[in-house]
Formats: structure tokens, sequence, C-alpha cells
């Protein structure tokens, strides 16, 4: 059954819808094998993923074509940004038994999509979004198609709000379900607070220095993403 549209799709591995499904079916069955440490790196590897899949690759391959500064410095957010959800996805994990464990595995297995593509089904990411925002971020890529009429930064604003969505299901909900006591929450609050000031100043930053020649590329990349229509 296809998602309900709208929705965001990013591809993944393509081993973790069955990874998270064992894990899955583990936990729910009660075992008593410890599987914080498996639960840390299936979650981290779809974390990463989801950020190389929207940002990373794309950005990777915009350094390496103009070698422009402001892609490095764009690259250089990414890789601390996985870096960071390394150290801190394999740390909350770690401090659980499988019983706290079993509803956040469960709910990033509802996640995980097998979807349609050129090269056949493949494992997808896929959280919804409000109609509202999609058709804002339709329009917006629609925009940086025509480089002559373009504001990137409108289309950088349209992004933020996307991913300001998409952490709900992706982080809130299952810290959420984690129940962590004040002191955790607080610390990761922090970090998440930290994490997106960065992510966005970059963001904002490379806007202003994306040749319009390029805001096709861009449209084109960040719209492969975006499900409107079944």
């Amino acid at each position: 059954m296809s998602p309900a549209v709208p929705y965001i799709a990013c591809r993944i591995s393509d081993n973790l819808p069955e990874d998270v499904a064992r894990l899955d079916a583990a936990l729910q069955s009660g075992t008593r094998i410890p599987q914080a440490e498996l639960a840390g790196r299936l979650i981290t590897e779809a974390s990463c993923d989801v950020v190389d899949g929207f940002f990373g690759n794309a950005v990777r391959e915009l350094m390496e074509t103009t070698g422009a500064d402001g892609f490095r410095e764009a690259h250089h957010v990414i890789e601390e940004i996985k870096s960071k959800l390394r150290h801190y996805l394999g740390w909350i994990t770690g401090f659980f038994g499988n019983d706290r464990l079993a509803p956040v595995v469960q709910h990033y297995r509802r996640l995980l999509v097998m979807l349609p593509t050129p090269d056949g089904l493949r494992a997808h990411l896929v959280f919804g979004i409000s109609p509202a925002l999609a058709r804002e971020a339709e329009d917006a890529l629609q925009a940086l198609r025509d480089p002559a009429r373009a504001d990137i930064r409108a289309g950088v604003e349209v992004l933020i709000r996307v991913i300001d969505e998409a952490l709900q299901p992706l982080l809130y909900v299952p810290k959420a379900r984690m129940k962590f006591n004040l002191v955790v929450d607080k610390t990761l609050n922090g970090v998440i607070a930290v994490t997106l000031a960065l992510a966005y100043r970059s963001f904002r930053k490379l806007g202003t220095q994306l040749p319009p020649p390029l805001f096709p590329q861009v449209a084109d990349h960040l719209g492969q993403f975006l499900h409107l229509r079944n």
C-alpha cells in the first residue's frame, strides 16, 4: 500500500527494513537478549542515510564540481551533524532495556517502506507533511527551475520548514516514547538546538552563494523526495 500523500520519501540502505523488522519481532516477542546496541546502530544508519540522501550527496557533488568554499563549509557541517548523530543516538539507546526500546523500534519500522523506482522496489524512509507545506514546497521548487525569477532564499526557508516538520516523526515522537529523565532530555534538547542552528545557518549562507545556473539542479534533486500525488 502506498503512503498517503503528501509525503517525503528518502532512499535508505535496502537492508534496513528487514533488519529493523527482525529487531522489532525480537523485541515484541519479549527476548531477554539486550538489543540496545543493535537498535542504536540501525537507527543511526537510517538517520545518516537520510542526511546524506537529502543533503550530503548533493553538496558533495556540488563541492567537487565547483570547488566553492560555501559548498566545502556545508559539507563540513553535514559531516559534523552525522558525527553528532552517531555519538548521541548510540548514547541514548544505551540507556534502555528492551521494554523501553520496543515502542521506538516499532515506530521507526512503520516509517520504512519499499517504493517503486526505475531500478525496482527500493527501501525508503517515509513521513507525511502538511498539505499547506507541500504546496509551498512545490511552488518553491518550480520557481527555482527558472533562475531568472527565482529567489533561492525563499526556497531555503521552505526547506527549513520541511525539516522542522520532519523532526516530529523522525526525532520528537521517538524521543517522547523513550521517556527520558529530565537531565537526559535537557541534554538532548540542547544538542538538537545547537545542531539545527548550525545547519540552518549553513543553509541560509549557502543560499546567498549558490550561482543561479545551479538552481534547477538543486530543484531537481530536492523534487525527487516530494510526493504530492499517487
